[in-house]
């Protein structure tokens, strides 16, 4: 009888060390791009792990960051903390961070969130239909909206979200106005 929480640790402990690699290699911290393209459907309505849908639309009035991830990327897994902090740092109820897990099952994302302590609210795109509707092909990729609802900026990769450059950005969001459409 194979020992599921056995083969579940080895295989964090195996992410744990690709991150801890890929942190060793990483030479510079990439920003958060202005984003200038465009995304026909840039909505979603996708579940949490308690299957509550989470519409996209409902957002509007606040700076949200989408954040597509996989338990299996290394930079994903390193950058989890990093979100925690950036939600703590920016405890503002107009600032929102959504994780979209991306083709992983359910059980094996909420053993992921239990191990690690996630307090994010975690969105499943099992199917990859959001993540394809993105036209995304890299994990970790995140999108800064603004409270209109826009894509204003996107980064495929861990920025260092809790460093100043990045700060600034979030928080020059925050105080732009929402306006009318």
């Amino acid at each position: 009888m194979i020992n599921l929480n056995f083969c579940l640790h080895a295989t964090m402990r195996q992410v744990a060390l690709a991150a801890l690699l890929w942190m060793a290699q990483a030479s510079a911290d990439p920003a958060l791009d202005p984003f200038e393209g465009m995304i026909a459907d840039a909505g979603f309505n996708l579940p949490d792990l308690q299957e509550v849908g989470h519409d996209l639309r409902d957002y509007r009035g606040k700076v949200v960051l989408v954040n597509f991830w996989a338990t299996w990327c290394a930079p994903c897994v390193y950058e989890m903390p990093e979100l925690e902090r950036l939600k703590e740092t920016l405890d503002d109820a107009s600032f929102e961070i959504l994780a979209i897990n991306v083709g992983d099952q359910k059980f094996r994302v909420w053993k992921f969130i239990k191990l690690v302590g996630l307090d994010l609210p975690v969105l499943l795109d099992t199917r990859k239909e959001v993540f394809a509707a993105w036209h995304l092909k890299v994990l970790p990729t995140s999108f800064l909206l603004d409270r209109n609802g826009r894509i204003r900026y996107r980064v495929q990769a861990v920025p260092q979200w809790d460093n100043d450059a990045t700060l600034s950005v979030i928080r020059g969001l925050l105080r732009e106005r929402e306006t009318s459409r």
